[in-house]
């Protein structure tokens, strides 16, 4: 089967319905389950790549497809629903897998802060030996530097939004191997002036975006951290005037969080606007054609 470009999760860090809520958007996931159930956020690239590996990865590779050829894994950041390190230790208790390591690829802090894992963490001992078994293998990125890994060009850029240890999100610009140009921003609120720069005129093919307040109000024009509706709206416009998006390409929201809005809600709200291309809600399953 092939797995280019699914989405094998769309949900934020609490996921929908969350465990332990009982709000009205949790409520009606449980009812209605469907494209109102979200997991935590991940992107299937290819058979061997995906953006992020998260607590959720059990359960999306079931429903799916599993991740037996899976080789690299771009880390947007540490945020546990983002990287988990329980996803190396099933790894290593697969009793067939894949000859190679899993490759995790993060920048700035990110990549100082899993030399944790090897030092002075409680995970340490374990970690040194998921390295020393092939298990992972941990390989650093420079934003604005483009890499070529697993035949897709991948530039990381820097988000507006906090991790686990302080460290800037990267989002991702990449040249996949068909030509089509794709950019990922999440986390991130309303993106950095070097970011938008480094997008000028881009053009690209599919923008995959977090909207993750939803239809939440009074959050501001333009929020630092994580984005809403009608920042998305400003922000897509911003991005058209300068050829980052065109009429053809394609918007692809995710990261959708319980705050306000039911799944139905905001893609009948995102139906009522005009935005400079198509947009869709995306949803947990949901693959780019």
């Amino acid at each position: 089967m092939n797995h280019d470009l699914t989405f094998y999760g769309t949900g934020a860090a609490e996921a929908i319905p969350s465990p332990f809520c009982s709000c009205r958007i949790c409520r009606n996931a449980r009812e209605k389950g469907g494209h109102e159930v979200r997991r935590r956020s991940m992107l299937r690239i290819s058979d061997e790549m995906c953006i992020d590996l998260g607590p959720d990865t059990v359960s999306q590779a079931v429903q799916f497809g599993d991740l037996t050829q899976l080789r690299h894994v771009l880390v947007t950041h540490m945020h546990i629903d983002h990287f988990s390190y329980g996803v190396m230790e099933i790894r290593r208790m697969a009793y067939e897998r894949g000859d190679w390591p899993l490759h995790y690829y993060l920048t700035d802090k990110a990549y100082e802060a899993v030399k944790m894992f090897t030092t002075d963490s409680f995970v340490a001992e374990e970690t040194k030996k998921l390295l020393q078994l092939g298990i992972m293998e941990f390989h650093r990125l420079e934003y604005g530097q483009t890499s070529m890994i697993g035949g897709v060009e991948v530039m990381p850029l820097r988000g507006n939004h906090r991790g686990q240890i302080g460290e800037n999100s990267a989002n991702y610009l990449l040249k996949l191997p068909n030509g089509k140009k794709l950019y990922y921003g999440l986390d991130t609120g309303w993106y950095l002036d070097e970011t938008l720069e480094a997008l000028r005129g881009v053009n690209l093919d599919y923008l995959v975006s977090e909207c993750t307040f939803g239809l939440t109000p009074e959050r501001g024009d333009r929020p630092e951290g994580h984005l809403h509706a009608t920042a998305c709206e400003q922000l897509f416009q911003v991005l058209a005037d300068q050829e980052t998006l065109t009429e053809q390409s394609h918007i692809y929201l995710t990261h959708i969080n319980h705050h306000t809005s039911t799944g139905a809600e905001l893609d009948a709200w995102l139906k009522s606007r005009k935005f400079p291309c198509p947009i869709t809600l995306a949803y947990d399953g949901l693959q780019i054609k």
